[in-house]
This record gives structure tokens, C-alpha cells and sequence, in this order.
């Protein structure tokens, strides 16, 4: 018979091993991903069940790890969904748009990685995880180029169901990794991370897209100057000779994000016009989540000739589906977390400050790409977000001893004492 610690440390560690899975195929497979999010889902409402039961008994026997302190951007994510709900409500196609609102489930992944994740040990376990996922990813991204080339007509996609979804989930990787890099004092660990941002680097120079490339130039191009601005003078040189040596095709690529004749560069104005006179019809509540694009053809600008499901603008998106409500609480909850960031920066160490810093600016990275992509509607990007936005409010303040028992255990074990819970991570 196992002993009652014993069940617990199993139900812990298999909590955590569903969210090491989790994020291992967010870039090999949606479906996998959805499986995995429906059982930790469980895992959530039986712990809140067992949470709220221990409060109203109030049998102090029972000790339930406490709910997670969540960030304070939480909130405005909440007002976020409620607006949304709003917009709903008052929708040219209320049913396809209560379809799209399964997506706020999404946002349920802060509490599930907070509880889920509380040592040092298992966060470093978690980041690796999501290392090796984008590394496989990038290489099969290799491998697909290889045999079938570089070309707009095959834009390369990986395993994932688009080239943005694929490209946006390397760029959030390789952005926090190359912050993490400037931080990380091991030789033997730069030089593997190194090698595996070159990997991840070519991926996202074949996928051909632009976005995230700015996302990229943008947001690295802020951290070298905040972080040590004489690295410009190497970094210059590497980007000239990086120019040189692409393939043709993605030269050519690169010169038509300057190109205002490039037929998408013009489509993205008209998209700028067509959302603005979307909102100006539907202010408050704008047409109802997902239903721009039955409405896009009757708004778009005459030159216009592209028919298009989103606005390629996270912003413009929201404004247009949802309304100015629901956009100005994403604009709250988008400068909540760049100062709650901030403030973690400024109140850690020269040790802990990797992981907010590389959060902070993998943010940037999501915000300056979603101003040419509508990433915020993407389910796999926002897997890996919320992921990236929560890891910075559960590393302990101190590299020491801390929790490394999950508190999903509580849904099989709720009256295991506190230091049967403490371990060494």
C-alpha cells in the first residue's frame, strides 16, 4: 500500500508532466495540445471544487494549497471577456460568435501554470521543454525546405495548421532565449543555447514572414540598446553579412516590407480603412467576435481586391469584432503587464532578472507583430504567451528551497500536511 505522501507526489508530478506535454506539442500538434488542455481544465475545477469546500466546512484539516496571487493584468484580461461577451450579445451572427468565445478558455492557462509550476526546478524543466519543442519544430522546418524549397506559393508551415501560427511561435521562443542567453553564466549551456537559436533563426528566415521578423528586429534591437548599447557595433556587421549570404528569395522578401506597390502592403491599408469604417457603424460593440469577415467586402476601399477573415492587426481587430470597450481594457491589460514587468525587474536580482526581462521583451515582440497579424487570435500563440506572461510571477524570490509539489495534488490529496509539500528544488 502507498502511503498517503506517496499518492500525493504522484498526483503532483502528473500534473506537472501534463503541462511539460502541453507545451511540447504546441508546436507539433493542435489536437494534442486540446487534449492535454481539456485534462488540465479538469485538474483546475476539481482543485477550485476542493478549494471551496475546504472554506465553507472550514475543516483545517484539510490544507489546500491557496489559490495563486494572480497577476494584476488578470483582471483587465477579465474585463477584456466580459466586453467581449457584450459584444456577443449584440452580434450580426450571435451564433458564430458564441462559437468564437470558446477561445476565453484560453486565458484559464495563467492559473493552471501558476499552480502547476512553483519551484525553480520545474520552471527550468518547463523552459527546456519549450527549448526542445522549437528546435524540433525549426528542424523539421529545415527538412520541409529542403525538399520542397523557398516560395510564397508553399510558405513553410511546419507541423502547425499556418505559416503565421508557425512562425509566431518560433519568434516568441527565440526572443526569449536570446535575452536569456545575455544572462546565462554557464559556458557549456550559452553555447548549446547559441547553437539552437541559429536552428530556430534559419526556420524563421524561410518561413518568409515579415511580421514576426519585425517583431524580432524591433524588440531585440530595444534589449541590445537597454541591456549594453556597444553591442550595436558587432551586431551591425553580423545583420550586413547575415544579408549577404540569404537565399534570393528572402532578400527579395525583406526589400518588400519597404515596397508601398507590394500588392499585401497595399491590401494592409485597405484593411486599415475598411476597420475604422467598421468601427465608426458599430462603436460600442463592434460586429461580435469573429464576424468581420461575413462583413469585410461591404466596407473594404474600391482598389481593394482581397477578401480577408481578420484585419492584421490585433488593435483594429479587436475594435472592429468587439468594440471600444473591449479594446480599452486589452490596451489596460497590455500596459499592466509592461509595468508589472518592469517592476520585477527593478526588484530582482542580477540572477532572477532573465526571466522578466526576456518576458518583457518577448511582449514587445508579440505587440510589434500583432501591429501586421492578427496573433492575438491565434490559440497556439496565446498557449505559448500565457505561458511566457506567467513564469515571471511564480519564480521564488530567492534561488533556494520552495515548493516543488504541485498544487493540482490537492484534487486527490487534500489533507496532506504543509511539510509533507516541501521538498528541495
Amino acid at each position: 500500500m502507498k502511503s498517503m505522501k506517496q499518492l500525493f507526489d504522484i498526483s503532483a508530478d502528473f500534473s506537472f508532466y501534463l503541462v511539460l506535454a502541453f507545451l511540447f506539442l504546441v508546436n507539433i500538434s493542435i489536437a494534442g495540445c486540446y487534449v492535454l488542455f481539456t485534462l488540465l481544465l479538469i485538474q483546475l475545477v476539481i482543485f477550485v471544487a476542493r478549494h471551496l469546500k475546504s472554506k465553507i466546512s472550514r475543516d483545517t484539516a484539510a490544507v489546500i494549497p491557496p489559490w495563486p496571487q494572480m497577476p494584476k493584468f488578470y483582471k483587465y484580461f477579465l474585463l477584456y471577456i466580459l466586453f467581449s461577451f457584450i459584444s456577443t450579445l449584440f452580434s450580426i451572427d450571435r451564433f458564430n460568435s458564441l462559437e468564437d468565445n470558446k477561445e476565453f478558455f484560453v486565458f484559464l492557462l495563467v492559473p493552471v501554470f501558476l499552480l502547476a509550476i512553483n519551484s525553480r526546478k520545474r520552471l527550468d524543466y518547463s523552459l527546456f521543454t519549450v527549448l526542445a519543442s522549437t528546435v524540433v519544430s525549426s528542424l523539421i522546418g529545415v527538412i520541409i525546405t529542403l525538399k520542397q524549397g523557398i516560395s510564397l506559393d508553399h510558405r513553410l508551415k511546419g507541423l502547425t495548421s499556418h505559416w503565421m501560427t508557425y512562425s509566431g511561435l518560433l519568434m516568441l521562443v527565440f526572443i526569449f532565449f536570446f535575452v536569456f542567453l545575455f544572462y546565462e553564466k554557464r559556458k557549456k549551456q550559452k553555447v548549446i543555447i547559441s547553437i539552437f537559436l541559429l536552428i530556430i533563426l534559419v526556420s524563421i528566415l524561410l518561413s518568409l514572414t515579415r511580421a514576426m521578423w519585425v517583431g524580432i528586429f524591433v524588440s531585440l534591437g530595444i534589449f541590445i540598446i537597454y541591456y549594453k548599447p556597444k553591442i550595436l557595433y558587432l551586431v551591425l556587421p553580423a545583420l550586413l553579412i547575415l544579408i549577404l549570404v540569404l537565399p534570393g528569395s528572402v532578400k527579395s522578401r525583406i526589400v518588400s516590407t519597404f515596397d508601398m506597390n507590394n500588392a499585401t502592403n497595399r491590401d494592409r491599408l485597405y484593411m486599415v480603412t475598411a476597420g475604422i469604417n467598421i468601427f465608426k457603424d458599430h462603436p460600442l460593440t463592434g460586429v461580435g467576435p469573429d464576424n468581420v469577415k461575413k462583413i469585410y467586402d461591404r466596407y473594404k476601399p474600391a482598389g481593394a481586391e482581397l477578401s480577408n477573415p481578420h484585419l492584421h492587426n490585433n488593435f483594429l481587430q479587436v475594435l472592429a469584432e468587439r468594440g471600444i470597450l473591449a479594446l480599452l481594457s486589452l490596451i489596460a491589460a497590455f500596459v499592466v503587464i509592461i509595468i508589472q514587468l518592469i517592476k520585477k525587474i527593478k526588484n530582482s536580482s542580477d540572477v532572477e532578472k532573465s526571466i522578466p526581462v526576456g518576458v518583457l521583451f518577448v511582449f514587445i515582440g508579440f505587440l510589434v507583430a500583432g501591429m501586421f497579424e492578427y496573433n492575438l487570435g491565434d490559440s497556439e500563440i496565446k498557449f505559448l504567451l500565457f505561458y511566457f506572461l506567467s513564469i515571471p510571477f511564480f519564480i521564488p524570490p530567492v534561488y533556494s528551497a520552495s515548493s516543488a509539489s504541485s498544487a493540482f495534488s490537492a484534487v486527490n490529496s487534500p489533507k496532506v500536511k504543509i511539510h509533507d509539500k516541501i521538498e528541495k528544488s
